[in-house]
């Protein structure tokens, strides 16, 4: 299978035909795989009559099984309706928009990780990415994240609930040493948040919704992020 000009073997024929029928059927549009520039590796789409998965060029093919993998997977969570979470009305700021993003990825990433283990994709320059982009960030933190309530303080919580689910353990020992010495109050904040993902992990769809919310509310959250229960339409 190729996309984006690169090979990147047979590991997800399977998914992705399943989800070209699926996004067909189901949501009457087509599903696209367009290549693009920007501040991740992937990102999802949905228009009036396309879903369009768009790559970073940057991703070396080695990597991009992976990559596209993960996108495919966030497609299928939509399909079932697994929950989002939505900006709320009035103003909003760069750092709302990136608790969100870390907040939906702390409970959807590692459900999509879920159904990508048995495929035994190359994760490792995802992962070193991702380890000096952590590392370069408490080079230089901001004084912000250790004050209680503020939206650098979540970020940095979720941050640290999320690498300790997600990067592999003889990484994170060192970047949670790093993060517990400079982000004392954050990094106890994201034991208390792993400690509520514990209760309801990701298995399904209603379990996520469970994960989100009550992370969303140990944080203080609720003026910066809400919670959209897909199988309803309920806001939370």
């Amino acid at each position: 299978m190729k996309v984006i000009r690169k090979n990147i073997g047979t590991a997800l024929d399977e998914t992705y035909e399943q989800l070209v029928r699926r996004v067909r059927i189901e949501a009457e549009r087509e599903l696209r795989v367009e290549a693009f520039q920007g501040g991740s590796f992937s990102a999802v789409n949905w228009t009036a009559d396309a879903v369009v998965i768009s790559l970073h060029n940057g991703v070396p093919t080695r990597a991009l099984p992976h990559v596209f993998g993960v996108a495919l997977q966030h497609v299928r969570q939509r399909l079932d309706h697994y929950p989002a979470v939505v900006r709320p009305g009035g103003e909003d700021s760069p750092v709302a928009g990136l608790v969100r993003s870390v907040l939906r990825e702390l409970i959807l990433a590692p459900e999509a990780e879920m159904h990508l283990a048995p495929l035994k994709l190359d994760t490792e320059w995802e992962t070193e990415q991702r380890h000096a982009g952590l590392k370069e960030m408490l080079r230089d933190v901001d004084a912000e994240w250790e004050q209680e309530g503020s939206p650098g303080s979540a970020f940095a919580a979720l941050q640290y609930a999320h690498f300790s689910l997600t990067h592999p353990a003889e990484l994170w020992e060192s970047l949670r040493d790093q993060m517990r010495e400079k982000l004392p109050a954050a990094s106890a904040r994201g034991e208390q948040v792993l400690a509520r993902v514990g209760e309801h992990g990701w298995k399904t769809p209603g379990a996520c919704l469970e994960s989100l919310v009550a992370v969303r509310d140990e944080l203080s959250l609720r003026p910066v992020a809400v919670i959209e229960d897909r199988r309803s339409g309920k806001l939370l």
